[in-house]
């Protein structure tokens, strides 16, 4: 097995283990401890400021202690997190904790994205984030699918037990991990030259706006998924697998990325994922039906799937497969952990300051995501608009 291989393997366990509490945690706040939407709005919203706060030390983190040193701390910490939760499982545990297992996903993946995109020249880049993408999107169906049955088991105690066992058990895998990755010379003959790393900087920006903009909306439907599935007549068990369809989606524009490199260095295919997310997350907030509801899980998730390896792929190229690509990248995710659970608390609140009904809930959550919505749209407008004479009809 090759040590790419192993990376892979790594990051799907570790993508299973992080989903069961960073997803499944708001179905399990809302059944066990009574968490109202509001109340899961402010712990997604405690979340998503630290996770920005482990992503950006990353970098230091690394440089200081060493890539492989500093992963096996942070996924050691989380084990014991883990069983923190598992014994202490009170509300007010709960909330620290898990504002701690944030900082720490926050600095975990940007490793393990520069162990995977180190040595590799563009266009094998691309590839290998595929293969990198497609490994932690699996996970995620699958991670929703357990957390259900497990929150509305007698023992939900087990959702923390089983990510704190595979924790330590990634920890004694990465424990092979090279010291530190190996990067590509500067001056090497696969490096991009001077004008294709302008354009690749261009889209870069567009497309981390635009991908800020998709955690921005994601992290406003995930605490309000239970609400949204009671809403078109799932229960608790169903919910956590019907909210899984985004991510489904999202896997399979991940391996359609994989099978086709034709949109590096083109602007049109991120023009149609600006346009398709809004479009997705008002047919998840306010669809009436299920089939509504699950129209926009595909397109949201198909949009948001192919921003993220954009915003992914064009850093690593930029940057050189740097640990502080990847924490750029995993500051804006949580940057929009922390916006759309705001945007939530004041649609929630506007929501209920008008009169009560269906028509208020979508007044008061498009006032709320709409101002979100046109600033992240125009940011990621804005670099491809000023380019477009300097590039070339074989570009767009």
């Amino acid at each position: 097995m090759t040590h790419k291989q192993q990376i892979l393997i790594n990051v799907f366990v570790t993508s299973f283990s992080a989903t069961l509490l960073q997803r499944g945690a708001y179905f399990f706040t809302h059944d066990v401890y009574g968490f109202s939407q509001a109340r899961n709005l402010w712990l997604a919203l405690l979340v998503g400021i630290t996770y920005v706060v482990g992503a950006t030390s990353s970098h230091q983190l690394a440089a200081r202690l060493g890539e492989r040193r500093a992963l096996l701390m942070v996924l050691l910490a989380l084990a014991g997190s883990h069983v923190v939760l598992a014994c202490f499982a009170s509300a007010f545990v709960f909330l620290v904790a898990f504002a701690v297992i944030a900082m720490l996903q926050g600095a975990m993946w940007p490793i393990f994205e520069s162990y995977m995109s180190a040595g590799e020249a563009p266009r094998s880049l691309g590839r290998a984030l595929s293969r990198y993408n497609i490994s932690w999107a699996l996970s995620v169906p699958a991670s929703l699918a357990v957390a259900g049955p497990l929150i509305a088991s007698g023992t939900p105690k087990l959702l923390f037990v089983v990510a704190g066992v595979l924790y330590t058990l990634i920890a004694l895998l990465c424990s092979k991990f090279p010291a530190r990755p190996t990067h590509l010379a500067e001056g090497h003959v696969d490096r991009p030259d001077a004008l294709t790393l302008q354009r690749y900087r261009s889209l870069l920006i567009s497309a981390r706006f635009a991908m800020l903009g998709s955690y921005t909306l994601l992290y406003v439907l995930a605490p309000l998924m239970p609400e949204i599935m009671k809403r078109i007549g799932f229960g608790t068990a169903a919910a956590a697998r019907a909210s899984s369809l985004l991510d489904v989606a999202r896997l399979c524009c991940f391996v359609a990325l994989f099978a086709y490199s034709g949109w590096h260095g083109r602007k049109l295919p991120v023009l149609l994922a600006i346009g398709a997310l809004p479009l997705g997350f008002a047919l998840v907030l306010f669809g009436p039906s299920v089939a509504s509801v699950v129209s926009g899980e595909i397109l949201f998730g198909t949009a948001a799937g192919f921003l993220y390896t954009a915003a992914l792929y064009y850093a690593q190229v930029v940057q050189n497969a740097s640990v502080d690509a990847g924490g750029a990248h995993e500051a804006l995710i949580g940057l929009g952990y922390a916006l759309g659970p705001s945007a939530g608390l004041v649609g929630t609140a506007l929501a209920q300051g008008a009169a009560q009904g269906s028509a208020s809930y979508i007044r008061g959550m498009s006032l709320a995501t709409l101002p979100l919505i046109a600033a992240c749209s125009l940011g990621a407008l804005r670099p491809l608009l000023r380019s477009r004479q300097a590039t070339s009809p074989r570009n767009v």
